[in-house]
């Protein structure tokens, strides 16, 4: 099966809420798994001060698709494009969208690999979005390692 991977980041537009940050995620997120699922996307979800970074991996077509109704979701603008490109292995594979809200900055100071999500608030590279998508990852995949050892 033909693998593609997709990432963008875009900005939240806050007066487009129509719920308090945590119940409107909350909702997106029961929304996105239900939509992913159908779909075979998988992927993962960070919040990271004004904005948002997905990335979302599956069959070509599905993720475009996907990518598609990103592009009119009226809570989000000035999406920016930084990864599109078939691939060899989902990053998320057991997951219908993982999410992370590192708008505390405690995880940031504790993994250098996720500063520059925060300290470039003008352009996140390809190469810094693998680091930081690739970190949790590895963090699912320790887990369910984990998981697996202690026969959970």
């Amino acid at each position: 099966m033909e693998l593609y991977r997709a990432c963008y980041r875009s900005k939240i537009r806050w007066d487009k809420l129509r719920l308090p940050l945590p119940d409107e995620i909350d909702k997106t997120l029961l929304r996105i798994r239900r939509i992913n699922r159908k779909a075979g996307v998988t992927g993962a979800l960070l919040l990271v001060d004004q904005h948002i970074i997905q990335v979302l991996e599956g069959r070509p077509g599905q993720v475009l698709d996907t990518v598609y109704c990103v592009m009119n979701d009226p809570r989000l603008h000035a999406l920016e494009g930084i990864i599109h490109e078939p691939v060899d292995f989902r990053l998320f594979p057991n997951s219908l969208m993982f999410f992370r809200d590192l708008t505390d900055g405690v995880a940031a100071s504790r993994h250098e690999v996720l500063r520059p999500l925060l300290d470039h608030p003008g352009e996140v590279t390809r190469d810094e979005a693998y680091l930081a998508f690739g970190h949790f990852a590895q963090e699912l995949e320790e887990g369910r390692i984990t998981n697996d050892m202690l026969m959970i």
